[in-house]
């Protein structure tokens, strides 16, 4: 049985790797079946469709060495951007456990976070990538 938090996020975007990130969440597969009822009868009959994955949404704290610069580079690359996310399983020991889960697409969504002169809350930084394939 594994955790959470046994992964290892990682995103490389138009080539650039952009290091580790906290959280993974979407990418699921889905597909829209097709049913129909032939004439006369009680019984569906379900079509094959083809397979459609969701939206995957990374993130992670926001650093300001580290992602102040990223942040503006990727605004000028949003909905054109290609982005490769892996998800590598970690064992107990947290090193690398079998094949990792590679998400292929291209940027959708960049927020750097809320700015409120009253908190002391840390900001989070997250990309959002529409995925078009899973390795």
């Amino acid at each position: 049985m594994s955790t959470q938090s046994q992964y290892l996020i990682t995103a490389v975007i138009d080539g650039a790797p952009t290091g580790a990130w906290d959280t993974r969440s979407g990418g699921e597969s889905t597909a829209d079946i097709t049913k129909r009822r032939p004439g006369g009868t009680t019984k569906e009959k379900t079509y094959a469709s083809r397979p459609t994955t969701g939206a995957v949404t990374i993130g992670r704290g926001y650093e300001r060495e580290r992602d102040i610069e990223l942040g503006r580079r990727l605004r000028t690359r949003n909905g054109r951007a290609r982005v490769v996310i892996t998800e590598q399983p970690l064992d107990d020991d947290g090193l690398p456990w079998g094949k990792p889960t590679i998400f292929i697409g291209r940027l959708s969504s960049i927020n750097t976070g809320d700015v409120d002169s009253n908190s002391d809350e840390p900001r989070d930084c997250e990309l959002v990538a529409e995925i078009e394939e899973v390795a």
